[in-house]
């Protein structure tokens, strides 16, 4: 462990950084700024941060009163020269970042460790100008600092396996949570991440649902603890923007990682989210009560169910609860058909040998995790009740259905489907009809971009669930979220959304079509490993 600690940048970050290393007593922190006020600045906030935790009983009184021999604020880079590891947390400007790197390396001793809390920058580009580019390491902790538990801790090219174990145990000993990942655009968080905001975003644009809609199905639908749209007003619809745009263009804009126009008019106008008092919303969001549920139906109704057998067993028994009869002909003349199938093919000729044995009045209640509504509508023109959902059994909460009705549906089913939902306990949330709606085409992009990372060798399965969840308050990590829906059936979502949109963006990674086949999960014990010849 060092014994001395450099910081470069008093802003939050730096300040934080070093209330870390103070608050676990590994030794002398150095904070240097070259601002003087900044300094002054970050003194107060590290005192006023350490004296909570004192008045909380989390850290013993004594340790503001012998902060004057730990904390060295310095107005000079030389005073680092004594430090064994020096984090920067300046702005994320690459040419500023090098400058300082190679100022630092002809200043500290030759093992000391130089790390960079850069967010989205290349490691591998921030050492390059440095002599010994092996001494260079990541260590992104995140905002507030005091509070996130996780720090990715990033390998460039040449950096040492020593100096990054180093960084681990540096991090452990500071009280927070390492994952390891390699130098990859937007490392672990900032890329996995991205589909949550840019679907949000596409969703928006294309008039699939407004903001508001849409966070508010995330959270209650999905378990998310805030919505994107939310979410971006608190990070700052700016710093969510510039982010993107790292990402993007590091990966020579592939267009999954496409920015949105909407939030490039957004940030024209300065409309950043809550530091400037307006973004998606005006004021923070609050918590929405429960919306009020329609009437219950006002008779029993006969209701076929389709679909695989786990979830065809779990719809009967709710619906047998809510009073409804569950029948299994054609000829016991449902009023309505639930169905679950989300296979494209399984359900186009089911629905189509159906159909043509029940009449025009039937109402079609039709999981569209792969195909839109109207397209189902398509298969049975002589049936025009048709509304889809978006059904996920297996999301952590579930207390909500998102419906679509169908082009060529009449206005009045959604109040049919909206009561219908009602008496089995489901929220509606009714938006414009494409395939997988928001919680299966946000979910399925989030699962596809986790595998990529693990297939790209970035970091483990279990590394990567563990940064999405402790990083961004993720109620699941995304490749546990994709065993729990089956990996077939993220796929399918996947596959549907490029029938409907467009092959190129959502694409299933290689190693996520080959899991979904073989019929294999994420956490699950390994098979033995693929040899690979070597010539």
């Amino acid at each position: 462990m060092p014994t001395t600690l450099g910081v470069v940048g008093a802003g939050t970050m730096g300040a934080g950084i070093a209330q870390v290393a103070l608050q676990a007593s590994l030794g002398p922190v150095v904070l240097f700024d070259a601002s003087a006020p900044q300094r002054d600045k970050a003194l107060a906030a590290i005192r006023a941060g350490l004296g909570k935790l004192v008045e909380k009983g989390r850290i013993p009184a004594g340790i503001l009163d012998g902060l004057g021999d730990r904390l060295r604020l310095a107005s000079s880079l030389d005073e680092l020269a004594s430090c064994d590891l020096v984090v920067e947390a300046i702005p994320e400007d690459l040419a500023l970042k090098r400058d300082l790197f190679t100022r630092l390396e002809a200043l500290v001793a030759p093992d000391a460790i130089l790390a960079s809390n850069t967010s989205s920058l290349s490691i591998t580009a921030i050492a390059g100008t440095t002599a010994h580019p092996e001494r260079v390491v990541g260590i992104h902790f995140f905002n507030p600092v005091p509070l996130m538990a996780l720090v990715e801790v990033i390998s460039g090219i040449r950096t040492s396996p020593d100096v990054a174990e180093r960084a681990v145990g540096l991090v452990e000993a500071l009280g927070k949570k390492p994952v390891r990942a390699l130098d990859t655009p937007g490392f672990i968080v900032n890329r996995v991440a991205r589909p949550y905001y840019g679907e949000a975003l596409r969703l928006l644009g294309e008039g699939v649902a407004d903001h508001a809609t849409i966070d508010r199905i995330l959270t209650l639908a999905a378990g998310f603890r805030m919505g994107p749209f939310e979410l971006m007003d608190l990070i700052g619809i700016d710093v969510n923007f510039a982010v993107t745009q790292s990402v993007y263009h590091a990966f020579f804009e592939d267009s999954r990682y496409r920015p949105h126009p909407i939030q490039a008019r957004m940030v024209a106008a300065g409309s950043l989210g809550r530091k400037t008092g307006r973004g998606f919303y005006v004021e923070p969001r609050e918590t929405e009560p429960e919306a009020a549920q329609p009437a219950r139906p006002p008779r029993p109704e006969r209701v076929m169910v389709l679909g695989p057998e786990s979830e065809r067993v779990e719809w009967a028994a709710r619906l047998r609860t809510a009073g409804h009869e569950v029948v299994t002909a054609a000829g016991d003349r449902p009023e309505w058909v639930v169905d679950l199938f989300w296979d494209r093919e399984a359900k186009r000729s089911g629905l189509r040998a159906l159909a043509k044995e029940l009449p025009p009045g039937t109402a079609f209640l039709t999981s569209v995790l792969t195909v839109s509504a109207s397209e189902v509508a398509s298969w049975i023109p002589d049936h025009p009740r048709v509304a889809g959902m978006a059904w996920l059994p297996t999301s952590p909460e579930g207390r909500l259905v998102e419906c679509a009705r169908s082009l060529s549906a009449p206005v009045d089913l959604e109040t049919c489907v909206s009561g219908f939902c009602s008496s089995l306990g489901l929220q509606t949330a009714w938006v414009a009809d494409r395939a997988g709606l928001v919680t299966p085409r946000i979910l399925a992009c989030l699962v596809n971009e986790a595998a990529s990372a693990v297939m790209e060798g970035v970091a483990t399965v279990a590394d990567v669930d563990r940064a999405m969840q402790l990083g961004v308050n993720y109620p699941l990590g995304p490749l546990a979220w994709g065993d729990r829906l089956g990996l077939d059936r993220v796929v399918g979502v996947l596959e549907g959304l490029q029938h409907e949109q467009g092959p190129d963006r959502y694409r299933p990674v290689p190693l996520l079509r080959q899991m979904a086949l073989l019929g294999r999960r994420f956490h699950e014990p390994a098979a033995e490993p693929v040899a690979i010849a070597k010539g």
